[in-house]
This record gives structure tokens, C-alpha cells and sequence, in this order.
């Protein structure tokens, strides 16, 4: 029997959570078609994952979310198992920034030790935006700073999907931490549902234990030559 799963009284196999949380950019740019393409396409991915979760034995799938624009807020606060989910559609803020650094800080209190159960597996963080951070001078990698100083936050499966090109950026390299794992782009509203769900199978098979990610990102994502980015004339990553 694997180390991942637990012998139950009766037989049964207890799961291990799967803590996974999405931070969606709810910025006054999110308005109309982007913000209710990215809630469509988070209301398909959770049947997708539901759907994972059935067909193996070793994870529970927890999620949450986290909304942010100038300010975070958490949109689902309490960890729900994702079979269980139903899908309160998110709401742009008018003229609101795309501050992603508080959002770091507020995840990080989520994971700091004691939050999370002890047989949980690596947690899985899917950040989604359509533009570059507009945090104050060093707000962005002060709240980076914070996650990662965290054992939970250092080795969280962390993707990124950019709505649009001009929003890939440095800084969603900069969240990911890994060369070999690309940012997804959805270079229009109607590939959103198609990243979301490439990412949510991707952050559940990456956080298996004892997983190559590097490996499985190059096989799930199509990364280029370990180095994260696509080569010329790839529309579905950077």
C-alpha cells in the first residue's frame, strides 16, 4: 500500500487533502466578456477535478478562492471539497488595481504552519490575471516574500494563466519559481476554459508525492526545452 493513503477501520482508504486555491484578478480590466469568460471556465474546471479526484485514491480536493483588485478578499474562505463546490460567479471591481501582493500575504496566512492537516499533500495555488501587478514599489515581492518563506508556500505546485499576452510577465515567473513550468496564455476569451483546465489537471498530478514536476510539466504543459518559455508561434504558452 502506497504511503499516500490510509488503511481505514473496515478497509476503506482515507484521502489526503489536496488544499488547491485559486487567486482570481477581479480588476476593473476583468469587466464583462474576461470576467464572465474566467467564471465559466472556473465552473468547468470543477467538474474536471471532481472528476480526477473519483479516479484516483490518494487525494481529497479542497479549494478555495481568493478575489482580488486593490484589496483581496476571499471569495470561498473555508476550504470545500470540490465534488461539493458550486460556483458562486466572481464580480469586477470598477476602476479597481491588479495588487497581487496582498493576495501572497493572505494566502500565506492560510498555509502557515498549523493550518494545514499534517497528511496534507503539497498544496496548489492557480493564479489568473489579465494584467501586470500594480502594486506600490516592492509591495509585489514583499508579498511573494512572505509566501515563500513559508514551508507550505515554498512547496506549493504554483501555475499561472495570463489572460491575454501583455500580461505575461516576469512577475508570473517570478510566482511560479520554476524555469521548466511555463505561464499558460489564453490569447482570447475563448481559451480560458481550455487553460484553466490544462492548469487544474496539471497542479493535481504535480502534486502527487515524489512527482518529477519538471517531467510532468514538460509532458502536461509543453514546455520548451526545460527553460518555461514556448518557442515562436506557440499560442498556448510563454
Amino acid at each position: 500500500m502506497s504511503q499516500s493513503t490510509t488503511i481505514m477501520p473496515g478497509g476503506g482508504i482515507s484521502r489526503r487533502p489536496l488544499h488547491l486555491i485559486v487567486l482570481a484578478d477581479c480588476s476593473g480590466s476583468m469587466r464583462g466578456e474576461k470576467m464572465q469568460a474566467l467564471n465559466f471556465a472556473i465552473a468547468e474546471m470543477l467538474p474536471n477535478l471532481a472528476a480526477w479526484e473519483q479516479e484516483q485514491e490518494m487525494a481529497q480536493v479542497l479549494v478555495r478562492v481568493v478575489a482580488f483588485a486593490d484589496v483581496p478578499r476571499w471569495h470561498i474562505a473555508e476550504p470545500v471539497p470540490v465534488g461539493q463546490l458550486r460556483w458562486k460567479p466572481l464580480q469586477q471591481v470598477e476602476g479597481g488595481r491588479t495588487n497581487m501582493g496582498p493576495a501572497f500575504r493572505m494566502v500565506a496566512e492560510a498555509l502557515s504552519p498549523g493550518r494545514l492537516e499534517q497528511r496534507a499533500l503539497q498544496p496548489a495555488l492557480l493564479l489568473v490575471t489579465d494584467g501586470l501587478p500594480t502594486d506600490p514599489p516592492g509591495q509585489f515581492e514583499a508579498g511573494l516574500a512572505a509566501l515563500l518563506a513559508l514551508p507550505a508556500g515554498r512547496a506549493a505546485v504554483r501555475l499561472a494563466v495570463a489572460i491575454g499576452r501583455d500580461a505575461n510577465s516576469e512577475a508570473l515567473h517570478d510566482f511560479i519559481g520554476d524555469p521548466k513550468v511555463p505561464v499558460l496564455v489564453a490569447d482570447s476569451t475563448d481559451q480560458i476554459a481550455d487553460r484553466l483546465a490544462t492548469a487544474s489537471i496539471a497542479l493535481s498530478r504535480m502534486s502527487e508525492a515524489g512527482v518529477d514536476r519538471g517531467a510532468l510539466a514538460s509532458s502536461l504543459l509543453g514546455s520548451a526545452g526545460g527553460a518555461g518559455r514556448a518557442p515562436a508561434g506557440d499560442a498556448g504558452i510563454v
